[in-house]
């Protein structure tokens, strides 16, 4: 895919929204600076698909979407696997828990952001992942010399167990972060942003 432009930062954010690929006008008016690039990047134009945006200040030295890794990397698989099911959220396996979503093994997903050198993405997939996707145990099977390094508006395209890793910025600066699930999502988080569009 083409590099995209971010739009101007506005603060704005909404996490794994349904909407319809491809199709601007299933964006809400919250959104809408970012239907330019709704209506030419996408999966599969007319499935459903779930958008993240996050725009927030990226703090020099840290990672801007790594407050969930544990083991001083934010590497990690987009699904977690629980039970031998691929997900998210849920108790953990010594409650009995299970994921609250689930996702289909086939499920591919973008990714992007306005920065550069803020993401690092391997070739691979990590079949065995955690039940949180949290993959910094395992950290050094994952060198940087081995990943792409995403340029600023550089699309890049996924599967839920591939490797990928939020890098810390070189300095404070306002980041836009970029993400498109495809078809093949099950259940939702109380998270998830409604979109009154589509009545969900």
């Amino acid at each position: 895919m083409n590099p995209i432009e971010f739009p101007q930062y506005a603060g704005v954010r909404c996490l794994m929204m349904p909407y319809v690929q491809g199709e601007p006008d299933s964006v809400p008016d919250a959104y809408a600076a970012y239907r330019d690039i709704v209506s030419t990047v996408f999966l599969q134009r007319g499935a459903i698909g779930f958008l993240t945006i996050d725009e927030s200040l990226a703090i020099a030295g840290t990672p801007h979407r790594g407050a969930r890794a544990r083991h001083g990397r934010a590497l990690h698989t987009e699904a977690g696997i629980l039970r031998g099911v691929y997900g998210w959220g849920g108790g953990p396996p010594s409650w009995g828990g299970r994921h609250a979503v689930t996702l289909d093994r086939d499920v591919r997903i973008l990714i992007a952001s306005n920065v550069d050198a803020t993401c690092a993405v391997w070739d691979a997939e990590h079949e065995d992942t955690s039940d949180d996707g949290d993959l910094g145990h395992v950290a050094d099977a994952y060198p940087y010399s081995d990943a792409r390094v995403l340029k600023a508006g550089e699309v890049r395209e996924i599967g839920i167990l591939t490797p990928h890793e939020s890098l810390p910025v070189k300095r404070t600066v306002h980041r836009q972060f970029l993400r498109i699930v495809g078809a093949g999502v099950h259940g939702r988080e109380d998270y998830f942003t409604k979109n009154p569009r589509m009545g969900v």
